[in-house]
């Protein structure tokens, strides 16, 4: 199992989203990213016809974000949802390589029928 604290360190105590990847009970990976660099992120995707969708609709809402290990139902709309982010909008230069780790994840487990997990501590 690989576990990444790379955009978590620094922030260490502070809130975290933990992105697990499963293959059946088999965790593959673990990463650990800092309340600041996600919130960014999914701050920057706007409702579509009044409501919001997917990954955002979640977040925004409140949805199960808060319970210790959530599972992202619909991964293909999350995944399309990060790729269609709108980067300009980014505050943390960071969050360049955070996004397109996010997308990397989502892609994974769409293309080999993997499962992702949202931790929040």
């Amino acid at each position: 199992m690989i576990e990444n604290y790379r955009y978590y360190e620094g922030f260490e105590g502070e809130p975290e989203y933990i992105f697990c990847l499963y293959n059946g009970e088999c965790l593959i990976e673990k990463i650990h990213i800092w309340d600041g660099y996600f919130s960014d992120i999914i701050n920057t995707i706007k409702p579509t016809e009044n409501h919001w969708t997917s990954l955002a609709e979640y977040y925004q809402l409140c949805i199960d974000f808060d319970k210790s290990n959530w599972k992202v139902p619909d991964i293909p709309s999350a995944l399309q949802q990060l790729k269609n982010v709108d980067t300009s909008k980014i505050r943390f230069p960071k969050n360049h390589e955070v996004l397109k780790m996010l997308i990397d994840i989502f892609t994974i487990a769409c293309q080999n029928n993997l499962v992702v997990y949202i931790e929040y501590c």
